[in-house]
C-alpha cells in the first residue's frame, strides 16, 4: 500500500519507519494520506487515489473529504483513551515547567470530564494536587463524584486566583463567566482544539498546548497511530 505524509509533526519520521517496516511504500499516488492536525487534505489532492484513506487533518475538513469520496479514519475509543494518557502526561510536564509550586501544593481545576479530562484529573490528583472537575454535563459530574473527585458545575467557576486550569472543552465556555484572578496569578493550559477563552483576564496567563504527544512522547504516540491505522485498515 502506498502512503504519503504531510505537515510538521515529530511523530511522522517514526511513523514512516514503522510503516516502511510493515511493507508500506512512501510514494504517490497514495492509498493512505497521513496529516498533522492542522494540515488540510485540500493541498494534496494531486497525490491521492480515489477512495484514499485519510488519517489526521483538521476536523473541519471531514465533511468535504467525505463528499469527495475519500475515507476519513475515525479514532477508536481505545486510541482516544491512550492518546489522552499521553496528552495528560504532556500537560503535567508543562505544569511543572511553568509553575512555581509543587503539584502537591497546587489547586487544579479541570474543565471537562471526557477522555482527556478524566486522565488529567487522575494524573494530577495522584500527585497530590487539590483537583476540582468543572463541567455542565450531568453525567460527567456524577461520574467524577463516583470516582472520588470534587466536581462542580462550570457556572460555579469564579475566583481562579492561584489556580492551575486545564481546559479540555473545545468551546469558548469561559467568555460568558465572571471569572477573575485578581489576588494571585493563574495559569490556563489550553488542551482543547478550540480555545475556551478569547478575552483577556487580568492575572491569567494562557498557555496553548496542542499536540502534546508529538512534543513529549513522539515514539509512543507514533506507535499508537501506527497500531490504529493497521487496526482501521483490517476492518475494511
Amino acid at each position: 500500500m502506498n502512503y504519503m505524509i504531510y505537515g510538521e509533526d515529530c511523530r511522522h519520521g517514526i511513523l514512516a519507519a514503522l510503516l516502511n517496516n510493515a511493507g508500506f511504500t512512501m510514494q504517490a499516488p497514495a492509498d493512505l494520506l497521513i496529516l498533522s492536525p492542522r494540515e488540510s487534505f485540500c493541498s494534496h489532492r494531486g497525490v491521492l487515489k480515489e477512495g484514499c484513506f485519510i488519517w489526521g487533518g483538521p476536523a473541519s475538513d471531514t465533511p468535504r473529504l467525505q463528499t469527495e469520496g475519500y475515507k476519513k479514519m475515525k479514532q477508536s475509543e481505545n486510541f482516544r483513551v491512550k492518546n489522552s494518557v499521553y496528552t495528560a502526561e504532556g500537560a503535567l510536564s508543562l505544569a511543572i515547567e511553568h509553575t512555581k509550586k509543587a503539584l502537591c501544593d497546587s489547586t487544579v481545576s479541570v474543565l471537562g470530564y471526557g477522555f482527556l479530562g478524566k486522565e488529567c484529573t487522575r494524573l494530577f490528583a495522584a500527585l497530590g494536587a487539590a483537583v476540582t472537575v468543572y463541567t455542565e454535563n450531568p453525567k460527567e459530574l456524577a461520574e467524577a463524584v463516583l470516582n472520588g473527585y470534587e466536581a462542580k458545575k462550570l457556572t460555579e467557576l469564579s475566583d481562579i486566583s492561584g489556580t492551575l486550569l486545564l481546559n479540555t472543552i473545545p468551546v469558548t465556555v469561559l467568555d460568558t463567566l465572571p471569572i477573575s484572578a485578581s489576588d494571585k496569578p493563574a495559569l490556563l493550559i489550553e488542551l482543547a482544539s478550540t480555545p475556551c477563552l478569547t478575552d483577556d483576564i487580568p492575572g491569567l496567563t494562557v498557555l496553548p498546548a496542542g499536540a502534546l504527544p508529538s512534543r513529549f512522547s513522539p515514539e509512543s504516540a507514533a506507535g499508537l497511530i501506527f497500531d490504529e491505522i493497521i487496526y482501521q485498515l483490517k476492518k475494511e
